[in-house]
């Protein structure tokens, strides 16, 4: 550790300046001090001048206002997915019907070919038995 004390005297009337005016001096020119050696508050110490704090950083914007904000943008999509589900259930319910509807007849009235055969394709609203696999005791059998 390495002290030193310095004394600091006004040229013209040679005369000491008082203590509080240098402390003022020192605590308003520090780092302009701690650069001329090198040093920093927790290596340079001056007696009964406490140490320089960098002053608080002010955000620009408050935190609570971004963390409300990120909430209320979040609760807003929800509630839009809430609502463009709902309709397009609606959507979905009202051209349900026709469309399964549409479809079955669509099916009726397609001919599928396998292997080059034409088949039909088995009609189960009708009730229709497929006459290949069945053996003479089930024909009279009533369903």
């Amino acid at each position: 550790r390495v002290s030193f004390w310095f004394v600091v005297t006004d040229p013209s009337k040679n005369h000491t300046l008082p203590a509080v005016e240098i402390q003022s001096a020192i605590r308003m020119n520090r780092n302009r001090i701690n650069n001329a050696f090198f040093l920093n508050d927790q290596t340079l110490e001056f007696l009964k001048i406490p140490s320089t704090l960098a002053p608080p950083t002010d955000p620009s914007m408050p935190i609570w206002i971004i963390i409300f904000s990120v909430i209320f943008c979040i609760v807003i999509v929800a509630v839009m997915l809430l609502i463009l589900s709902g309709i397009r259930q609606r959507r979905r319910k009202s051209k349900g019907p026709s469309e399964v509807d549409d479809t079955e007849d669509k099916c009726e009235n397609m001919i599928t070919i396998e292997n080059g055969i034409p088949c039909d394709p088995l009609d189960t609203k009708g009730g229709h038995i497929n006459d290949a696999f069945m053996t003479e005791d089930e024909r009279l059998t009533p369903l």
